[in-house]
This record gives C-alpha cells, structure tokens and sequence, in this order.
C-alpha cells in the first residue's frame, strides 16, 4: 500500500488564492483586508497568493512591524491562523474551525458560508473562511492543480497489486473531488500527522507493507 500526501504530490502543491467571496452585508474590499492582515505572517505559498489577491482590491499592504499586533500561527490542532489587532480578532483558516471560532466569540454562521464551502469543495477547491471576532466576513477560493499523468501511474501501481489512499487536511468535498479525479484507491480527509501515523499503524497491524511518499512522510517499520 502507498501512502500520498495531496498537495505537492498529487497536486501541482502552488494553491493560489483566485477569489474573494464575501457574506451579505460585507463589502469585497472589507473582505480583503481582513484576509490579507491575517496573512501576513503567513509565508506559505497560498498565504502570499491572498496577499497579492487583496492588492487587486486596492488594499495596501499593511506594516504590522510596529504595532502590538499579536500574530496566530497556523497549526494543525486549530487549522486556523490570524493576527490580533487594535482590538480585532481576524481568523482564516478550514470552515469549520472558523465557525467553532465565530461561536465561541457569540456569532452565526451565515447560512451562505455553508454553500459556498460546498461548492468550492466541489470544484476541487480549498476554502478558507475568514472571520473578525464574531463575524464570518466571507470565503477565500484557494486552487490547486493535479499533476499530469497521475490517473495513469495509479493505473500501473494497481495493475501491480499496490493500492494507493491520499492524505490531505482539505475536507471531505475537497479530498473527494481531487482523489476522484486523480484516480486513487481511497482516501483521507482533514487528517492531522497523528490521524496519518494512526493510519500506517492500523495498515500494519493488518499485515500490510506500507509506504509513504510526500512532505508529511513518516518512516513507518513493519
């Protein structure tokens, strides 16, 4: 059995940021600030993208150096970063980590967030949420692109007798999609490292030869 993670390996792994789509009642531009102060501590491919994206927008780029602002990193654990500034909690991050963070802080989801995360997710897309305090402000359309020929090489590994699963943090739409269309085994979603290790062992313990290819790669020993 191998083991992939998506992005990089799969995926062409240079997600960009291609769209701002904001709630009802926010502005684009409002919508753009916020997701581009949030991500200005990110030095990921994809936070620079939203960076550049907001520029379209007429949104200078901010120089936080000087101020108190508090930067959030990204983790595994929250799957959300962000910037606490001038009283203002902004958060992007997997829709349903921001929507656990909007109601922790007193707020709704919209029900719109809920269908525009569908149909990004759909489309093989990645949606960040982006939120201010108790508010969800709208949605970050990130694409990514899956890599020539990979239906193809999973043919010749299964006429092999080797199955393949993709491992991805995107949700479930997300991962369905892409592994659909990539041509995988099986696969799966909004996994952390420990999900990934838990997944090699339990392969292992079946008796299966496991291996693992991508930047989350563990060293797995039968």
């Amino acid at each position: 059995m191998l083991l992939l993670d998506k992005t990089g390996t799969i995926t062409l792994g240079n997600r960009q940021a291609s769209e701002f789509i904001p709630m009802p009642g926010v502005g684009e531009a409002d919508l753009a600030e916020a997701a581009q102060l949030s991500s200005l501590a990110d030095e990921t491919p994809e936070g620079r993208s939203i960076v550049v994206l907001a520029k379209q927008y007429g949104i200078r780029e901010h120089d936080l150096a000087s101020s108190d602002a508090q930067f959030v990193p990204f983790s595994a654990t929250t799957r959300m970063s962000g910037v606490d500034l001038d009283g203002q909690q902004l958060r992007k991050g997997a829709g349903d980590a921001i929507i656990d963070f909007v109601k922790h802080e007193g707020g709704q989801a919209p029900p719109e967030l809920a269908v525009q995360l569908d149909r990004i997710g759909r489309e093989g897309g990645t949606p960040l949420a982006v939120a201010r305090n108790s508010q969800i402000l709208g949605v970050v359309y990130l694409k990514d692109t899956i890599k020539l020929g990979m239906r193809e090489r999973f043919d010749q590994l299964r006429a092999m007798g080797i199955s393949t699963v993709m491992i991805t943090g995107d949700n479930r739409l997300t991962a369905a999609k892409i592994a659909e269309e990539s041509g995988v085994d099986d696969f799966l979603a909004e996994a952390t490292p420990e999900a990934k290790l838990a997944l090699i062992k339990q392969q292992q313990a079946d008796g299966k030869l496991v291996a693992m290819t991508g930047d989350g790669t563990t060293t797995p020993r039968r």
